[in-house]
């Protein structure tokens, strides 16, 4: 338990030395220990808030000269936001306006929601944001530094010792713990009251019920003033910040009068406790800032290095003077501007690989071309292919991945961010704007850090610069802020010693800490699990790994293709227009399994479309195997609740051995293939009367899928990884499917990311298949690429830390367990690469084998090629085409890590992935079924 010493924050508070060194204060004074701090708040004021009321209370301290916390709750129970033009809005910028001494203003919540860290920070960065958008003007904080809320009241006790510590990612230094009857199972709270520090260095101040007016005597009546004279001295002794709590709920049955007559009578109390010299009155932010060595953070950032002969060195000569005086700075890169890429120029490469060994050198993205409003207007993809090319572009060129980004002339909307989100960039920066994101977290996961100042006054030709002064006054003494500097904007001697004089004072302030952006979010940023884990992972799949597919080799990936189809043509050959599950070499002799599943039947379908518009077949064998495969379907009856259904398995011989039931995953998977089929043959075979003569009704009761066992049992698969992309094959068919995940869109929302965090662990392993086989089908689906991005990058992090190629997913295997589900299983410190087998095999034999089982998968090494193109999946194409071919039968199912050597079976599965994968790439990336139709 982190819990600050007392001699940093507490009743008998000794001044620290860099508060009064050269402030005109004697060494004496310095080392005498002050009196209790007091602290009164005036808490909870909302939407029912009269002025009059506010006035009147309010009036009763500040006249007596009792400093004051007044704290505004500015979104309702409801989560409505509290109007700009309200009574309550209009009196806080009166009361601003005309500034008086003694008044600080600060945020209200009755609870705080959650004990999860990123979801604490949601809550205080939407109240942060309500707060800064009610009490600024746009005209006065365009003159003067901008005000936000830096202390929170709230009724919840605290729960653990870090808590709440993210609220300092939304600006706040101060939690005040009131007391307002709200239970406390977890006790960490003393009656006496007491601070506790977190490791963001946000504190937590807790009430105690002694001081606390809101909690009525056993006669039903508010606190008197004579009972809270005698706990406040009864407090003092203690040594802890007393907080005198005035909740604005607790005057509800008064008159206004009644109000200020009871705020008269506690304005008084606490006057006559302060001349008794127990305790002193002060506001939490003063007392923040003395007792706190780090008060606030302002970020230096200097802008445009540009690939360009002209400026960089000017601008390279500037920072490596600003590290060398022992400034941190965050370099702002344009990667691409003009025709020019930072990749291409020498230079610009070398200065950023040798800044980056310096700790206190940093880089941010700063847009593509640098084109005034590059980011605005663009489609989704538009604006991810512009912000993934220059995180790109920036990493490969100095070995880092950009932890900000800024856009060009601070103009962007929303299909910037999210895009940004997709990169798993966790800090953005753009000047205030609309007052609504000062500092904070937003609902994509993005730190907003944009309360910027500038030297520049205007854009024109000679372009003015503030004076110092102006700057500084922009900056307040406060809050957290972003330093711009420009190199090229400072074009004499007086504009260069300006901005080195101003930095020199910030940096001489009592409090304050200048450090770049990757300082300042690891300085007020806590643990957050599962943020770093989908970051991280969009960070491994979109920037460190991607690369604009090079200029493809059609002649390699056309053979591969048609030794894919090899298998088919074999297959159809031998068993009847039907290709078997496995096939293998038996007594010098291909040999195959004689039996196929739906999903088997759909891959086929898949297959042969593919082969067609490749040109590995011709259109006559084309309608010849898909007439088959749909003769063969229109065999299967299986009879369930009175109607006919797909059967789990079919035989393709006489033979017999089918087994009955019914698989809804793998018709989910047939009735896609389907649906592709139908749409690019522009309905010529007849899909739809084949898919109305099943009956599904029954097995999607509810809207969930449902599997039938062989001996009539049915059962829910709705919760199983695979639920998602099968749901998509009913609902293509117009079956209605209840949506299976409960978290909204991860690609939009970083709340519903964690959220379905925990949904995807709940329903076990992941797999390249179906969720890559998802996206060059149908486009994908935000719950699909969020499983995909985080397998591939913990195959890639694998890979990094041990030098195996992983590359996990369902696989036939050539000797007992004869099948295997290879995949990767979310834990709660991170993951494991698991291995299963059907329920026909031992699990604990399978276990202990686990490690000679394991595979890269050859139809996965495709898959990923074709959806994630970048140097790891080229890796994995490379090794499967060098290891995996088994001339005339097609591709091995994969290729052992132990041994290096493929197994010695192949499978519809596997050749018919591999096909799709290469018609997908050859045929411009763009998913099989266009995506309206998905």
């Amino acid at each position: 338990m982190n819990i600050t010493r007392r001699s940093v924050l507490l009743g008998g508070l000794t001044v620290p030395l860099l508060a009064s060194a050269g402030k005109g204060v004697s060494w004496a004074a310095v080392n005498q220990k002050l009196p209790n701090p007091l602290i009164v708040t005036i808490s909870g004021a909302d939407i029912r808030t009269t002025p009059a009321r506010l006035s009147a209370v309010t009036d009763a301290f500040l006249t007596r000269k009792v400093p004051i916390t007044v704290t505004v709750a500015p979104i309702d129970a409801d989560g409505k936001m509290l109007d700009y033009n309200s009574d309550l809005a209009l009196w806080l910028r009166r009361v601003v306006r005309l500034n008086p001494d003694g008044i600080e203003f600060g945020a209200h919540a009755d609870l705080i929601q959650s004990d999860v860290p990123y979801l604490q920070a949601r809550q205080a960065s939407e109240i942060q944001a309500a707060f800064s958008f009610l009490i600024n003007e746009y005209q006065r904080y365009q003159s003067k530094a901008v005000l936000t809320a830096l202390t929170l009241t709230t009724n919840s006790p605290l729960r653990a010792s870090q808590d709440a510590a993210s609220m300092r990612m939304a600006g706040f230094r101060s939690v005040i713990r009131l007391r307002a009857g709200v239970e406390d199972p977890v006790a960490l709270q003393p009656d006496s009251g007491g601070y506790w520090s977190t490791d963001t260095g946000l504190v937590n101040i807790f009430a105690s019920p002694l001081s606390s007016t809101g909690l009525q005597t056993s006669g039903g009546r508010a606190l008197g003033a004579s009972a809270l004279a005698a706990n406040i001295a009864k407090l003092s002794a203690g040594g802890d910040p007393i907080i005198v709590d005035l909740p604005f709920a607790a005057l509800a049955g008064m008159s206004d009068g009644d109000a200020a007559s009871y705020a008269a009578e506690i304005a008084q109390t606490v006057l006559a406790a302060s001349a008794g010299g127990g305790v002193r009155g002060i506001l939490p932010q003063p007392l923040y800032k003395q007792s706190q060595d780090v008060s606030r953070l302002i970020v230096v950032r200097v802008d445009d290095l540009r690939v360009d002969p002209d400026t960089d060195p000017s601008h390279m000569a500037f920072v490596r003077h600003l590290i060398a005086a022992g400034y941190p700075v965050t370099d702002a890169i344009i990667p691409a501007p003009l025709s020019f890429l930072l990749s291409t120029d020498k230079p610009a490469k070398a200065y950023l690989q040798a800044m980056s060994a310096d700790k206190r050198f940093d880089i941010a993205a700063h847009g593509w071309n640098h084109t005034p409003s590059e980011l605005l207007g663009n489609s989704p993809r538009k604006d991810l292919d512009l912000i993934r090319g220059g995180i790109s572009e920036i990493y490969r060129s100095s070995g880092r991945i950009p932890s900000s980004y800024i856009p060009p002339n601070d103009a962007f909307d929303g299909n910037t961010l999210d895009a940004l989100a997709a990169t798993g960039t966790p800090v953005f920066s753009a000047e205030k704007g609309d007052l609504r994101w000062f500092n904070g977290l937003d609902g994509r996961g993005i730190l907003h850090v944009s309360n910027t100042m500038k030297f520049e006054k205007a854009w024109t030709e000679d372009i003015p610069y503030f004076s110092k002064d102006e700057v500084l006054g922009y900056f307040g003494t406060d809050n957290d802020a972003v330093f711009c500097i420009h190199p090229d904007t400072a074009n004499s001697p007086g504009k260069k010693a300006v901005i080195l004089e101003t930095l020199a004072e910030l940096s001489a302030q009592r409090g304050t800490r200048l450090v770049n952006f990757d300082e300042y979010y690891r300085a007020v940023t806590p643990a957050m699990p599962d943020v770093e884990r989908i970051q991280g992972a969009r960070a491994d799949v979109a920037v460190r790994d991607w690369r604009k597919p090079d200029q493809l080799d059609d002649g390699m990936l056309k053979a591969d293709a048609e030794l894919a189809w090899s298998y088919f043509d074999w297959g159809a050959r031998n068993f009847n227009g039907i290709v078997p599950a496995t096939s293998w070499m038996e007594f010098g002799k291909q040999a195959g399994y004689p039996f196929t599943t739906m999903w088997d039947v759909g891959t086929h379908v898949l297959a042969t479309l593919s082969a067609q518009q490749l040109g590995i077949i011709d259109q006559r064998e084309f309608e010849t195997t898909i007439s088959r495969i749909l003769e063969f379907l229109g065999q299967t009856s299986f009879q369930y609740a009175g109607g006919n259904l797909p059967h789990t398995e079919r035989a393709l011989t006489d033979k017999g051995g089918e087994r009955e039931g019914f698989d809804s995953a793998d018709t989910g998977r047939l009735l896609i293939a389907l649906k592709i089929l139908d749409q690019h043959t522009a309905g010529a075979f007849p899909v739809f009367k084949l898919v109305s003569s099943w009956s599904f009704g029954p097995v999607l009761k509810d809207g969930e899928m449902h599997v039938v066992s062989e001996n009539g049992k049915i059962s829910s698969v709705h919760a199983n990884s695979y639920a998602g992309y099968a749901g998509r094959g009913y609902s293509l068919w117009g079956q209605w499917i209840k949506p299976v995940f409960d978290a909204g869109d991860p690609d939009r929302s970083m709340d519903a990311a964690i959220a379905a965090l925990a949904e995807i662990q709940r329903r076990g392993r992941i797999a390249t298949e179906p969720h890559v086989t998802e996206e060059i089908e149908l486009g994908g689906s935000p719950h699909g690429r969020l499983m995909a991005d985080i397998l591939y990058a913990a195959q890639m992090k694998r890979y990094r830390e041990t030098g195996i190629l992983t590359c996990v997913s369902e696989s036939a295997m050539a000797g007992p367990p004869y099948f295997t589900y290879q995949g990767y299983q979310l834990t709660d410190d991170g993951g494991d690469f698991a291995v299963d087998t059907m329920k026909t095999s031992a699990a604990d034999e399978t276990g202990k084998q686990a490690d000679s089982l394991r595979l890269v998968s050859a139809k996965g090494a495709y898959l990923w090629y074709a959806a994630r193109p970048g140097d790891y999946s080229q890796k994995l194409v490379a090794f499967v085409r060098d290891r995996a071919k088994m001339p005339g039968m097609g591709f091995s199912s994969g290729v052992s890590e132990r041994t290096g050597k493929l197994i010695q079976v192949t499978d519809v599965n596997t050749n018919g992935i591999i096909l799709e994968s290469i018609a997908y790439i050859l045929g411009g990336r763009k998913p099989l079924l266009p995506t309206e139709e998905a």
